[in-house]
């Protein structure tokens, strides 16, 4: 079914990006984690300026590029043969990310922390995201056209591609038909209105990735998941369908609507929480195998993932109860990821990492973002706001506690992570079959 060993040396190039996504962005969470602290923040002069940096570059690392780039892998797998525009694509994301990095320490930039995709107002920032956009609707197209094996993962994978495209038609029409005037009157409504509706539908695409890396890995152990249709095909389909027809509200309603931005924030509650129920079925059906196969630490993405839909559920406008269901439902899907790169890398020719290292690795992870969404959750009760730097003075220690040591310990994982991978990536010697 995969044909990852034609396509290696591409494969290999798109988790080295993968990875160092990640790792930028792991070493911008330490800012961003420890300004958070009152007495860190107030030894710092402009706290609340790199705070608010670091954060937009952190989020726009850790998810968009991370995530695309293992998208742009899960492509990879299954194609038939490649071109040098593939080459040519990754080179441009990987150009795309450096320039996002380095536009962090551009001065005096107005910071604009729009949902999904926060931006840093400056030449450097907005030129490496539009290269990256593009370098990803170059790879997602080429891969649509190139010959791959009929099965679940090419159903997934068409599906992927019409959820990209669809999210950014999205970015299209809000531009087109955003009221006159509005950037230079207000440009951090402009950029709200501008990645609402995409960005939505990007999280449709990160959820099929990760629903598709289940399927990979389990079907690697039982044969006969791959030809069950109703727990591989149906609910691709599905999640594909619910996705494609979001844009056309853009036809509806205008884009600074209050209809429009409620259809998309009740469009991700309904047919976006689709997904996971199939994803619940799936782990279900498959739960004497995530319990006995002691390399697979999927159950950790499990656990997070469903952890942070829960508190979807339970969101509070305003405060930070908002990013910690984010974050459980982000990092619920990077723990996925992070377990399909280690899958990969044998496949790729490299020694496969000592299971002590990757068990350290995945728990350090999965405790330290447990304890750092449950320290926002409980922050949340006490009226602490999203995005700032600054905590209330009347928040309980132990939340403060549970929040920053919780932090710094997935911060710890994150970069193990990265070192494993890299090490093995860079120095680690290829096995001869």
């Amino acid at each position: 079914m995969l044909n990852i060993q034609d396509n290696a040396p591409l494969c290999r190039k798109w988790m080295f990006l993968a990875v160092c996504a990640l790792a930028c962005s792991g070493l911008l969470s330490i800012i961003v984690i420890f300004l958070r602290l009152p007495f860190i923040s107030s030894l710092v002069p402009s706290a609340q300026y790199i705070f608010d940096n670091a954060l937009v570059i952190h989020v726009n690392l850790s998810i968009l590029v991370w995530m695309c780039s293992i998208i742009s892998l899960l492509f990879i797998i299954n194609l038939q043969n490649t071109n040098s525009w593939f080459n040519f694509s990754w080179v441009l994301s990987t150009l795309s990310m450096l320039l996002m990095f380095i536009s962090a320490f551009v001065p005096n930039t107005e910071v604009i922390k729009s949902n999904y995709i926060p931006v840093l107002q400056n030449k450097l920032f907005l030129l490496g995201l539009s290269l990256f956009i593009a370098s990803i609707l170059v790879n997602t197209m080429l891969a649509y056209t190139s010959k791959k094996e009929v099965s679940f993962l090419s159903v997934g994978q068409i599906g992927l591609v019409i959820i990209l495209v669809s999210s950014f038609l999205c970015f299209v029409l809000a531009y087109n038909n955003m009221p006159p005037g509005l950037y230079h009157s207000d440009n951090n409504l402009f950029y709200e209105y501008l990645f609402w509706g995409g960005g939505h539908l990007l999280q449709f695409a990160f959820a099929q990735g990760m629903f598709l890396v289940y399927l990979i890995m389990l079907s690697s152990n039982d044969i006969s998941l791959a030809s069950n249709n109703k727990i591989t095909i149906l609910p691709l389909f599905i999640n594909t369908i619910l996705a494609v027809g979001a844009p056309f509200v853009y036809f509806v309603y205008p884009v600074d609507s209050a209809k429009l931005i409620q259809f998309f924030t009740w469009h991700m509650r309904i047919a976006g929480a689709v997904l996971p129920c199939f994803l619940i079925i799936l782990v279900c059906y498959n739960i004497r195998t995530f319990i006995n196969d002691k390399s697979n630490y999927l159950l950790h993405s499990f656990l997070l993932f469903t952890y942070g839909d829960v508190l979807g559920v339970l969101t509070i406008e305003g405060n930070v109860t908002i990013p910690a269901h984010y974050h459980g439902s982000v990092v619920g899907i990077t723990i996925a990821f992070m377990n399909f790169v280690y899958w990969m890398l044998p496949k790729l020719n490299f020694k496969e990492i000592k299971s002590s290292m990757v068990r350290l690795q995945i728990y350090a992870y999965s405790i330290g973002h447990f304890l750092h969404i449950t320290g926002l959750v409980w922050l949340g009760g006490y009226g602490a706001l999203r995005k700032v730097a600054d905590l209330p003075s009347i928040s309980s220690m132990l939340a403060r506690t549970c929040f920053v040591i919780g932090g710094a310990i997935s911060v710890v994982g994150g970069m193990l992570f990265v070192i494993i991978v890299l090490l093995h990536l860079l120095k680690g010697k290829a096995r001869t079959n």
